[in-house]
């Protein structure tokens, strides 16, 4: 039994292989969109969050809060919209 028509590789219900090309990028109508922000988090701490809905851990240093939500946005080829201005919120 070849790994596209094995039972766990088929589209629910439908006994129809998935397409494996593990050389292939996923097409990106199919990928999710990702936009990460830093907020302020109570008063003392920046947190970064996704559209996707991943959040990075509160953190009291902006610049490693802000680290944190590049790296999610550079994984997922998505995009980074930065640190709020002290004023915002």
């Amino acid at each position: 039994m070849s790994v596209a028509t094995h039972p766990h590789n088929t589209y629910e219900g439908t006994g129809k292989p998935v397409h494996q090309d593990q050389d292939q990028p996923v097409p990106r109508e199919t990928m999710m969109h990702h936009e990460v922000q830093v907020r302020r988090v109570q008063r003392h701490f920046l947190q970064s969050v996704c559209s996707c809905g991943w959040l990075g851990a509160a953190r009291r240093s902006s610049s490693l809060a802000a680290e944190e939500g590049q790296d999610h946005a550079i994984l997922f080829d998505g995009a980074f919209t930065g640190i709020p201005s002290e004023g915002a919120e």
